[in-house]
């Protein structure tokens, strides 16, 4: 189990991000490669070794010629959408950026889909966010966790002027997050770094620093802009082997949503197989009333994120459904081992729990109804005896 640490006593930025995870053992050429499917010019990377009291560091400077940068959340969305990059790479950038909208929404009121970006429209910003996603995809970590952030003060410029520090954009997207209360001059946590945080930790399981142990196996360290006088400016990243004993069993789910009234309920069964077929870690449907009192179905689905566009290809094509809501969301689930057991009644296949120090036996149906359809027996019967031999196996305490 991999965790990725985010040791940000002195903030974090988009190109801080970027350059940690270069110097944390990403190729820059596979940087280059997975930024070059945006499918954008107008730009060049800089990178280079640089210090901060007199620790080594690596640095990014992502060099502009299209100085365009009042974009629509759409118009990004449209970029990534159009890019040849894995799914987990465009949905986190996509999340990023949709992040940061809302959280402007939020600010001035209105929804984020009017919100034009300024500072963060421009392809500095596209870049750092997808190189971002590049390199969490490429360590690929199981679990993640954040340093307290420290706030910063003073204020900055802005296209709508001077605002405090931290911006209100970043303060809106880390809520739930832990600051240092501390009142140091300067911007630590840009809104960048804020929707690149954020958007990590929804879609990869957090947790606390203090909860488990880790076994460091890479550093890597990745400046920012100028310097700080009472501490060195970087976003030093931590990756390596979490603690054995660490519960394996919590992780993030994608829920893929959608509302339909209009379908010949027959489609459901073929549906649902589907899209277990192509993946589905759970598929249900629920009776619904919807707008102007009419009967309806809720479609929902449980998958891994690298699924969320091919089972959502799947609904589109298979109902009549015109749209999907996607979210994640945190998932627990006791560890578990399938395993067969010899019965009166033939093999039968039991799914073991393990929950502290006890156990929890669910024979599998499918066996069990074949079972007592061959013995001609009750279907309760074949389940007791599965029960009652799973309790003699050894090596499931």
């Amino acid at each position: 189990m991999k965790l990725l640490h985010f040791d940000c006593q002195s903030g974090i930025s988009g190109d801080m991000t970027l350059a940690a995870f270069l110097d944390l053992g990403m190729p820059l050429e596979h940087l280059k490669n997975e930024l070059h499917k945006l499918n954008l010019t107008g730009f060049e990377l800089n990178h280079y070794r640089t210090e901060r009291h007199k620790i080594s560091a690596a640095a990014i400077e992502v060099k502009v010629t299209d100085n365009k940068t009042h974009r629509r959340l759409q118009d990004i969305l449209e970029i990534l959408d159009g890019a040849s990059l894995t799914d987990n790479i465009r949905i986190f950038a996509g999340r990023a950026f949709r992040k940061l909208a809302e959280a402007e929404g939020r600010i001035h009121n209105i929804s984020a889909e009017k919100v034009h970006f300024h500072e963060v429209g421009g392809i500095d910003a596209i870049v750092d966010i997808t190189g971002a996603a590049i390199g969490l995809n490429y360590f690929n970590p199981d679990y993640i966790s954040v340093s307290p952030l420290p706030l910063g003060s003073g204020t900055v410029k802005s296209a709508h002027g001077m605002i405090p520090i931290p911006a209100p954009a970043t303060v809106e997207i880390l809520k739930g997050f832990r600051f240092l209360l501390e009142n140091t001059a300067g911007e630590k946590v840009t809104p960048t770094g804020a929707a690149i945080l954020a958007t990590a930790a929804e879609l990869y399981p957090q947790i606390e620093p203090s909860s488990a142990s880790c076994k460091i196996e890479k550093i890597g360290y990745g400046a920012g802009t100028g310097d700080f006088p009472d501490r060195p400016n970087l976003l030093r990243l931590m990756f390596g082997e979490l603690s054995a004993s660490y519960p394996q069993e919590k992780e993030v789910v994608q829920v893929v949503e959608t509302n339909i009234d209009d379908m010949n309920p027959q489609v459901h069964g073929y549906l649902m197989s589907r899209l277990y077929e192509a993946g589905a870690l759970e598929v249900f449907v629920t009776p619904i009333i919807m707008k102007k009192n009419r009967p309806g179905t809720l479609l929902t689905v449980l998958c891994k994120n690298d699924l969320v566009d091919s089972l959502g290809d799947i609904i589109f094509r298979e109902t009549t459904t015109a749209g999907l809501r996607i979210r994640s969301e945190r998932r627990r689930i006791l560890p578990r081992e399938i395993r067969a057991v010899e019965t009166e009644y033939g093999a039968i296949r039991v799914k073991i729990l393990k929950i502290d120090d006890r156990i929890k036996v669910q024979p599998e149906y499918d066996d069990c109804v074949a079972a007592a359809q061959k013995k001609n027996v009750s279907l309760l019967d074949v389940m007791d005896a599965a029960r009652r031999a799973a309790e003699n196996l050894e090596g499931i305490e």
